[in-house]
């Protein structure tokens, strides 16, 4: 690219429209995506690497980054955004230096940070000045975790580490065409390359995008759930019609998500991996909310490792940024296969308990519903009050005990005619793992109907607001 000599800001900010208005997908774009219309401000435009003696082609225009703060649907936003077109969005002193001033000003308000990564990797020319610029970076994310919400975009490449840097963020969105990756690009292959596809499944990414106009937009919509009301004029006290959906035993929690939710709140997040623990950000009253939840309709809901290190990951990143919780519970149990073991599923379960129990000072709400089956282990992590749920309620068919009623049965040796094994189970059942009982011992605050969910769920939250 040409060089371009500037002597104000005024000229370069001409540069800049006339760069825009060129169609081209570059990092003031993307800032004009994001932001409020005219409410953009930049910092550090003028700011510039050094030139070096090994640097023949010293370019004088800015920066492979641009940094700024801005409004976000009437919230303040602080933001940066690598440029490919500029020297490959390689990173050097300078580069590090403007996004650490924006990590230092978004921390005295605890505004979001949006990160949008595209880049080829460090200035070689610079050295360690590059390195000691990741490393200034990877430091103020830290401090600003839970602090800050941090969102990231992966716009294009994102190698070496910027790929660490990314993954530091709360919420990554990836858009198609872009790749994550450590190794140096000039030693791997394209397979080697974890596309936009490949970061959902494996549950990097919460979202895709196919381009980054959506991905800005889902931003835009996201950051609004960091904040603590939504408007919505749904009425919180509705009753809600989910008989129907339970009675099939394996139905599909989305189905029940969407009645008790306000509606068109619901923004699932991870979708793409382990689909059987659904995790996302909802409004209910027009209160912001996480919701986790149990999937019946997929593999009985059951507790497996991926599963619960995703709820567990979800669970600390509401409890940080002091996101009301509410959890829905109907699974199968705990996976009991030999490859849950050799995955270290006690370690993931012990992950999840760690982050109900509130591993943060900012921990938020925690309102849990049993809806179907919560039996030995799996009613405990799943948000029991034991583990510090404020609220503890059960649908009046629910089923709740130390262990499944077959399993039960066939432990304390009931079962004389094996014939008669089901039946036996089902009065086991009947008597023991009622939701009454677990009320009695004050482990569940009360037992409700199918229809008061919604608004029991929203009274709670509305008392544990004050």
């Amino acid at each position: 690219m040409a060089k371009t000599n500037y002597k104000s800001a005024a000229e370069l900010r001409k540069i800049i429209a006339d760069r825009c208005e060129s169609g081209e997908m570059n990092a003031h774009r993307r800032m004009a995506m994001l932001f409020d219309e005219g409410t953009f401000v930049e910092v550090g435009a003028l700011l510039h690497r050094k030139k070096t003696e090994l640097d023949q082609s010293f370019d004088e225009d800015f920066e492979p980054v641009v940094t700024g703060y801005g409004a976000v649907n009437g919230t303040l936003v602080y933001a940066f955004s690598q440029d490919f077109t500029r020297l490959s969005g390689a990173l050097g002193e300078m580069h590090a230096k403007k996004i650490v001033k924006v990590y230092d000003m978004a921390m005295r308000s605890g505004a979001p940070i949006i990160g949008v990564f595209d880049s080829a990797g460090a200035k070689i020319l610079e050295g360690v000045d590059a390195l000691a610029g990741y490393g200034a970076i990877m430091a103020k994310a830290a401090e600003a975790k839970y602090i800050c919400p941090q969102i990231a975009v992966i716009a294009g490449p994102c190698g070496g580490s910027d790929a660490v840097i990314a993954r530091m963020f709360d919420l990554i969105i990836a858009v198609e065409g872009c790749s994550l990756y450590i190794a140096p690009a000039s030693v791997l292959k394209d397979k080697d390359m974890i596309g936009a596809d490949g970061l959902f499944s494996r549950g990097i990414a919460s979202l895709t995008a196919k381009d980054d106009g959506e991905a800005l937009s889902c931003v835009r919509r996201l950051v609004g759930y960091f904040g603590k009301t939504i408007e919505n004029d749904d009425d919180a006290s509705r009753a809600v019609d989910i008989d129907e959906i339970l009675a099939s035993g394996e139905y599909e929690i989305r189905d029940v998500i969407a009645q008790v939710v306000d509606a068109g709140s619901f923004i699932e997040l991870y979708g793409g991996h382990a689909s059987h623990m659904v995790t996302g950000f909802a409004t209910i009253n027009s209160n912001v909310v996480g919701v986790l939840a149990n999937d019946p309709a997929q593999k009985g809901g059951k507790l497996c490792p991926c599963a619960i290190n995703k709820a567990a990951d979800f669970v600390s990143l509401c409890s940080g940024h002091g996101i009301p919780l509410v959890t829905l519970v109907d699974t199968e149990g705990v996976a009991m296969m030999e490859h849950a073991e050799q995955k270290d599923i006690s370690l993931s379960l012990a992950r999840l308990c760690s982050a109900y129990a509130g591993d943060y000072n900012g921990a938020g709400t925690k309102v849990t519903v049993v809806l179907g089956r919560a039996f030995g282990t799996a009613f405990t992590v799943m948000g029991s009050k034991a583990l510090g749920a404020d609220v503890a309620l059960a649908l009046d068919s629910a089923k709740i005990a130390a262990m499944a009623p077959e399993r039960a049965v066939e432990f304390l040796g009931d079962v004389g005619d094996e014939s008669k094994k089901d039946e036996i189970a089902s009065d086991w059942a009947e008597k023991f793992a009622t939701p009454l009982e677990a009320a009695k011992s004050g482990h569940i605050d009360d037992v409700i109907a199918p229809s008061e969910l919604r608004a029991r769920i929203a009274a709670s939250l509305e008392m544990l607001a004050f």
